[in-house]
């Protein structure tokens, strides 16, 4: 067997470069990307710029994760980069947001120019960008081989806000596990607490106190409800003490991280999702596939994913009377919770399956990696 045949035997290899390696979303949806692809002749590797790998767990063992525990002014870092760029020798180079981006693109001019892939996938710091940033963002993104967005908003604000070209940036949506995340045998019992919940990071762009003021407002008019949230974060203490103040504490779960989010999705009622801006959801994603109807703020591609209010329903951005009177309009009619929670799985399952997404990736890597044009 030649040298030529023997190369075209071995797995496309994917170096996928974060800023960070945390319990984003991104990085959540990064590690199902690799797992999806493991069957398909593709093998990755994944570098995060700076110190957060709490997300490593999520990953297939055989992915490594090298984590360079860079600062945010280390002017050694492109250097960095290339010799690991050099030592592990990737078919194709992935960058995800802009804090990959710079870092990366310098030092792939070091290097034998291996395709570079750029996407985004959130953009709350693309639309307060200084004029300098917006002028580098542009020049150092239209080094990229190739880019991508996650979803139709973000390719709009990039071709609004940064003159790119809206056929050259394809979307490939996030996708879900519509096996894994799949409604329960049977609905929940009526009578009892409405329960609702949600699963995202205790930061401050994901706004949990606009939930937790909600439903606390329904309770003192007299609504049996109760609130879960998953996930971890510096204002776990925070918004505790603010369910303290507001005489909800004993209607309030925080469930801190959990091994079996499936579970806790179809143990809800409702689901709410409140943040400030989001890329593309993949919690929201997880919920509609476990068939519950969803309350969430209007903000990033959340109006795309529930199609302008199809799917769910739809509220202004830090609103606690909106809120609450969607999330009320939910728990008082429970054959209108069933039936959009039944078409938002409908709808993830034709439109965001993981299978979908997997096919949409590897098609990129390959054409990528393989040098076609389009």
């Amino acid at each position: 067997m030649s040298n030529t045949e023997l190369q075209s035997k071995q797995p496309l290899h994917v170096l996928h470069v974060v800023s960070q390696f945390g319990r984003g979303g991104m990085e959540m949806a990064l590690a199902r990307v690799t797992r999806a692809l493991s069957g398909m002749g593709i093998r990755h590797s994944i570098v995060a710029i700076g110190t957060s790998q709490d997300a490593a767990e999520l990953l297939p063992p055989e992915v490594p994760l090298y984590c360079l525990g860079a600062g945010r002014r280390d002017w050694r870092l492109p250097l960095r980069l290339w010799r690991l760029i050099c030592r592990i020798g990737p078919d194709v180079i992935h960058a995800r947001n802009w804090g990959a981006l710079p870092d990366v693109a310098t030092a792939r001019l070091l290097t034998a120019r291996v395709p570079l892939i750029f996407s985004l996938h959130g953009w709350s710091n693309l639309t307060h960008m200084p004029l300098r940033r917006r002028v580098a963002f542009t020049l150092v993104a239209a080094t990229a081989t190739r880019l991508f967005a996650v979803s139709s908003e973000l390719q709009q604000v990039l071709q609004e806000r940064f003159s790119w070209r809206a056929a050259s940036i394809p979307v490939i949506p996030n996708g879900v596990d519509t096996g894994l995340f799949r409604p329960a045998g049977s609905p929940r019992s009526e009578g009892g607490a409405v329960i609702v919940g949600t699963a995202g990071g205790l930061r401050a762009i994901k706004n949990h106190a606009l939930l937790i003021r909600s439903c606390a407002a329904l309770a003192a008019r007299g609504l049996d409800i109760e609130l879960r949230i998953a996930g971890k974060g510096e204002l776990q203490n925070d918004l505790a003490a603010l369910a303290q103040t507001l005489g909800f504490a004993a209607r309030l779960t925080l469930a801190g991280n959990l091994e079996d989010v499936p579970s806790f999705l179809r143990g809800l009622d409702i689901f709410a999702l409140s943040s400030y801006s989001e890329g593309h959801p993949n919690a929201l994603l997880e919920a509609m596939a476990c068939a519950l109807p969803s309350v969430a703020t209007a903000v990033g591609s959340v109006r795309e994913v529930l199609e302008g209010g199809r799917y769910g329903r739809l509220v202004p951005s830090d609103d606690t009377d909106a809120m609450a009177a969607a999330i009320a309009s939910l728990a008082g009619n429970r054959e209108l919770r069933l039936r959009l929670g039944q078409e938002a799985r409908q709808h993830v399952c034709r439109n965001y399956g993981m299978e979908r997404m997997a096919a949409a990736y590897a098609e990129l890597y390959r054409r990528t990696a393989a040098g076609a044009a389009t």
